[in-house]
């Protein structure tokens, strides 16, 4: 079953879905906990002029892809199952 559903479009698109809202949620929940609201010229100072963007988007699309990974996997796992 895994290499049925990985194999198919409609998972990659429900990953993509998924891990751009994960990304989304989780960027801006951090940003308000670390600067105590939103505070874009110490984010912009902190993460663009110190050369650390880099990081922080390859660590955002990173998460995004596995966390909308395993909760693809469960979606398209549960849906096949029901409709057995």
């Amino acid at each position: 079953m895994l290499k049925a559903i990985i194999s198919s479009k409609k998972y990659w698109i429900t990953v993509c879905f998924i891990g751009l809202g994960f990304v989304i949620v989780f960027s801006v929940v951090e940003h308000i906990m670390q600067y105590g609201g939103i505070a874009l010229d110490s984010f912009v100072e902190e993460k663009i002029n110190n050369g650390q963007w880099i990081r922080y988007v390859v660590s955002r699309l990173i998460g995004g892809l596995v966390y909308g990974m395993i909760m693809g996997y469960y979606f398209e796992q549960k849906k096949r199952k029901t409709n057995r």
